[in-house]
Order: structure tokens, then sequence, then C-alpha cells
């Protein structure tokens, strides 16, 4: 690849390895293409022992536990994981001294063969989207590759791909902010919705809407934009500069997939064809219906046949640490839904499970979110019959829906834990037969956990070893 020999004995520092893949993916390549690879993270050693492991075999230079001024100085290209927010003092020191920023994600966008990209962002549901889009793609016989921030590095996938391939990214609000300099241009677009997160990060929601749109806006009239006409924000969007495929549970949709009563309808040029049956859908909740909504209009715009669709919905299971059914025991269900990380996202939890009873495990790290409406949600339920709260001492959003929770009159007493294990064992010993179990903590994991991923890995063992008993 012409861009990929460029990269041979160029010093390239490579800031934040992390923990996903993302950084541990692009050292690789860059140390394969022959640069001076160069990786600093303000993590120790300890902490990012897996990634280092698989590094050993390449000459990196780490430098660990701190960033130093001359590591943005003297060097070809700065490489900056998604997490370093633009602000940092050290790319400014970079900026100041003419040195290109790259993330793993631009640089594979200048490099990839292929021209057929279809992107996937949002608050919530770009996972399940992704994950079912490449379900159908794939089982239809297209050739296809997925990477991004479900976890894949886009480097990992790089070797697998040529002009003719299907090339599918989730691609997270921070991803977007590092393809502000690049004429990012996606063949296909999903949009599944704008909620409030990430504050923390960003001056402000109308900010954080500004790069979520990022993502549609270099599209014109040969491409496709899929989004969602129940989002407030989405909804709002116009269509002179490319073709709108609208998604929605509630109404008929001009131009793309609706619900209407028990049927999945596909409209396009006042042609409309029934798809499916709503309850063909394995997974539950009626957001999981907007997300299927939301792949078929992709599936549909590539072209694919109506079996194919059909059939990859149909056999589709779902996606780890989303709403995932870890086990049944003594008919009692454990669900992890480690990946709510938002208000919003454990109220569609919640709503997945209408007619069952519910004990929920929530809490964590704040990112300056709104808890008054999941309170209000929660005081209103009538199938939630216990709350179980994680404390530590970074969880302010835990002392916030506290706080939120006492207006309310609730007709159990809420329980604090401190672990996690103890958490999953005095849910199951409040559980009757009968009763989802459900870890939906509607915050971040950090402090109690290096990630949600930890996090619903830890709820999986403490359900296990309760099971085993």
């Amino acid at each position: 690849m012409e861009y990929s020999a460029q990269l041979r004995n160029k010093k390239i520092t490579i800031m934040g390895l992390g923990l996903n893949r993302g950084g541990l993916g692009v050292a690789k390549f860059l140390a394969q293409s022959g640069s001076e690879v160069l990786v600093t993270d303000l993590k120790s050693e300890d902490a990012l022992q897996q990634s280092l492991k698989e590094l050993e075999p390449y000459p990196i230079q780490f430098v660990l536990g701190k960033h130093r001024i001359q590591d943005f100085i003297d060097r070809d290209m700065v490489i900056q994981n998604p997490a370093v927010p633009n602000d940092s003092k050290y790319l400014q020191i970079a900026r100041e001294n003419n040195i290109p920023i790259e993330t793993d994600l631009s640089l594979f966008l200048r490099i990839c063969p292929s021209r057929n990209l279809i992107a996937v962002g949002g608050t919530k549901g770009k996972s399940t989207v992704t994950s079912l889009i490449y379900h159908i793609i794939f089982h239809s016989g297209r050739k296809i590759v997925y990477a991004g921030n479900i976890g894949v590095s886009v480097f990992d996938v790089l070797q697998d791909i040529t002009s003719e391939t299907i090339v599918l990214l989730e691609i997270s609000s921070w991803q977007l902010e590092g393809l502000r300099h690049i004429s990012f241009k996606p063949h296909i677009a999903v949009l599944t919705n704008i909620l409030p997160d990430h504050l923390d990060r960003y001056r402000s929601f109308k900010d954080y809407i500004r790069v979520k749109q990022f993502i549609y806006q270099n599209q014109d009239q040969s491409d496709y934009l899929i989004t969602n006409l129940d989002n407030p924000i989405t909804k709002k969007i116009k269509g002179t500069n490319r073709n709108i495929y609208w998604f929605s549970t509630h109404k008929m949709v001009p131009q793309g997939s609706y619900l209407k009563q028990n049927d999945l309808i596909f409209r396009c040029k006042k042609n409309s064809t029934v798809f499916l049956i709503k309850n063909e859908i394995i997974l539950p909740g009626i957001h999981n219906i907007g997300n299927t909504l939301a792949a078929a209009n992709a599936c549909f715009v590539l072209g694919l046949s109506l079996e194919s669709i059909q059939s990859g919905i149909k056999t589709f299971q779902g996606i780890p640490n989303r709403l995932e059914k870890i086990k049944s025991f003594r008919e009692i269900n454990f669900y992890n839904d480690t990946c709510a990380t938002t208000p919003d996202a454990t109220i569609a939890a919640i709503q997945s499970f209408p007619n069952d009873q519910m004990i929920l495990i929530l809490g964590g790290r704040d990112k300056q979110l709104n808890y008054r409406h999941l309170s209000q949600v929660i005081s209103l339920s009538k199938n939630i019959v216990h709350l179980i709260i994680l404390k530590h001492k970074e969880y302010n959003a835990s002392d916030l829906l506290l706080k939120e929770l006492e207006k309310f009159d609730l007709k159990y007493k809420i329980q604090i834990s401190n672990s996690m294990e103890d958490a999953v064992l005095a849910a199951y010993r409040k559980a009757t037969p009968g009763t989802n179990i459900l870890l939906s903590p509607s915050a971040t994991s950090f402090g109690m956990f290096q990630n949600e991923f930890e996090r619903g890995k830890s709820f999986s063992q403490a359900v296990l070893k309760i099971t085993k008993k």
C-alpha cells in the first residue's frame, strides 16, 4: 500500500494505548510498516499488561504512567487515542510544532482500499445495529468486515479488505472528532439516535449533537443516511444533499422501515413490503425493534434479497453486554446490560420487560447527566421489586440517583453494595421464581472497574459463582 510505505522510518508517538484494541492495532501496524513507534499512556504497566504482552515481539518504546513533552516535539506524527481530549496540552504542543495529529481511524481511512463504507453512529444502539448488519450481510454471502468502536481494531481487518469489500464501521462521537480534518464520506451512514451523553467531555449537549452529526455532513446525493424519525434531534435532519431512509416504531415513514401493529414494513417509492413479524425478533424491547428496522434499511439499500434479510434477522442472537442473558437458575433470569451507561439506556432496559418482576443493579460514575427521569420511571414501574445501588468513592452517579429516588415513595428499601459479587448475591436472595435480575448501571464503570466490559465480566462471574453452588 502506497501510504503504508510512506510510514517507514517515521517517528510516531501513539498517545494512549488503552485496553480496547484500538491503540494496540495501530501500534502493531505502524511497527510492521517500519515506523519508529513510541507509545505513551498515563496508565501503569500493570494496568496495560494484557496489551503490552501482545506488543512484546515489536520494537516499540514505551513511556507509561506519564506523558513527556519531548515525545510531542521531535516527531513526524502523533496518533491520538479517542479517549484523549482535544484540549490536551500535549496535543497543543504537537500542533505548535506543526506535527500532524491522526487517530487510528483517520489513518486507516487514508489507507483503506475500499470506498464501500457503512458507518454506524448514535448514542445508543449502534453496536447492536452494527452487529446485525454484519450478521445479515455476512450470511448473504457478500464480502464484509467490521471494526471500530465495537472492540475490533480497524487494522486487525485491513489485510482482508479489497476494493470490493464492504467495510462496516461502528463510530463513537470521540472517534468522529478525530475525522474532522479528512473528508469522511460513508456511502451509507446510520445514525441511530442522539441522546444526552458524555457531557463531562463536551461543553454542552449542543456541542455533542454537532459532533454526532458529522457522520453524514460530507455525504451527497449518491449516498444514503439512515436515521430515526422517533428521535427529537434526528427527525429534524433535512434530505437536500443525501437520500434519507427513516425508521420508526411509532409511525409510517416517507421512505424506510417502520412498525405497524405486529408488522415490520419497508417502504420505498410508494411500494411497501412486510418483511418480518414482530415476534420473529429474538431480542427483547421496543428499542431492539428500532435497531432491527435501522439494520434492515441498510440491507435493503445495499440490494440484499428479502430472504437474506429475513433469515439474518431471525437468526441474530444479540451481542454481549447489551441485555445479554447470562443464565437462568431456579427460574430466575440474569441479564448483563453493562453497556447501559446512560439513564436513557437503563430506561430502555426496564421497558424491555414490561410483564416480569425485576431487580435492578445500577450506579457508577457520572457523565454530568440528569437522573430525574430515570428515577421517575423506576418509581412508577410496577414490576421493579428491588433496587441495589453500587457504591464506590468515585461513584457520584450513585449519589445522584439516591438523591433523586428519595423524592419518591418507593415500596421497597434501596440496598447499597460495595462490590458486584455482593450486589448479585443480594439480588439473588431477594428474587423469586420468574424474576429478572438486571445489571443496567446508567453510568460509567470507572473507579470500581477499568471499563464497562470488566464490569460485565464481574457480573457474569458473580452469577456463575451463585449458580454453581
